[in-house]
């Protein structure tokens, strides 16, 4: 691929494996503004508050101008991209493939159509891998943050459906390190506990893995006054009514994702819908 754009993790962009100098931090901006929304017209007043907010320059107009003109600069002699000039818009020309964030997306949407789990996995994996940090380090302003925390959440599923999948394939041993860090950081995540439970049934450590659900069960009601949910209610039946597991069943888990390009395109300060089992 001759042209990359790497917003999961620093901004950065290479040209035929090269560095391109994408200038500071408000520059970096307009470039996420235009690569998210890769081959659609972004106007320049959506241009303006995703870059600086509710607290643009005195003249953002020509502030803007400048970075585009600069980022057209550099990116003038890169092969396979451009930022084309609409009327009232700018678009960045680039296969889609090229911008990590829509390529995760692609392959989360390839894994979850796969017709096995190994193949399934493997487009985890794949999809997982282009990761490499909090998505735009070091860049800040609303609608960044509205973005970045909708990837956060397709990332946190995307583990969680990977994780489904291994455990359907008898892999308990190879996410119960993974499991066990992330019950700890969420510890009234419904959907990790059972997937922690499930692990440690298929590894023959079924009172460890109803020790899971009581300690879950009971940090719900002192927390939240609630019960668990019907979904890990069925996996402590299950934990309880099998032998232990071999290839676990299908998990009942559902939850639903907002895509970063189906996001309003004006959005700020909007909430991320959150997973619903």
């Amino acid at each position: 691929m001759a042209f990359e754009v790497r917003l999961l993790g620093a901004v950065e962009a290479l040209g035929d494996g090269v560095a391109v100098e994408l200038g500071h931090a408000r520059q970096r901006c307009v470039l996420v503004a235009l690569a998210v929304e890769a081959n659609r017209p972004v106007s320049y007043d959506q241009l303006v508050t995703r870059v600086w907010g509710d607290a643009p320059p005195r003249q953002p107009r020509a502030a803007l101008y400048g970075y585009l003109y600069r980022l057209r600069q550099v990116l003038s002699d890169v092969p396979d991209v451009a930022l084309a000039r609409v009327p009232g818009c700018y678009r960045m020309v680039v296969d889609p493939d090229a911008v990590d964030l829509h390529r995760f997306e692609r392959l989360v949407a390839r894994a979850r159509r796969a017709e096995d789990d190994a193949r399934r996995v493997a487009l985890y994996d794949e999809a997982l891998a282009l990761w490499r940090g909090e998505a735009f380090t070091g860049l800040d302003t609303p609608w960044l943050s509205t973005v970045r925390m909708a990837l956060e959440q397709q990332r946190s599923v995307a583990e969680a459906d990977r994780t489904d999948a291994a455990l359907r394939l008898g892999r308990h041993q190879e996410v119960l390190a993974v499991l066990t860090a992330r019950t700890a950081a969420h510890p009234l995540d419904e959907r990790l506990a059972g997937q922690l439970m499930l692990a440690l049934h298929g590894l023959g450590r079924t009172a460890e893995a109803l020790a899971v659900y009581q300690r879950v069960r009971r940090r719900l009601a002192e927390e939240l006054g609630a019960d668990p949910g019907e979904a890990l209610r069925a996996v402590h039946r299950r934990v309880l009514q099998t032998p232990v597991l071999t290839v676990t069943p299908a998990p009942t888990w559902r939850a639903v994702v907002t895509p970063v390009t189906r996001l309003p395109v004006e959005a700020t300060t909007s909430a991320v819908p959150g997973p619903r089992w």
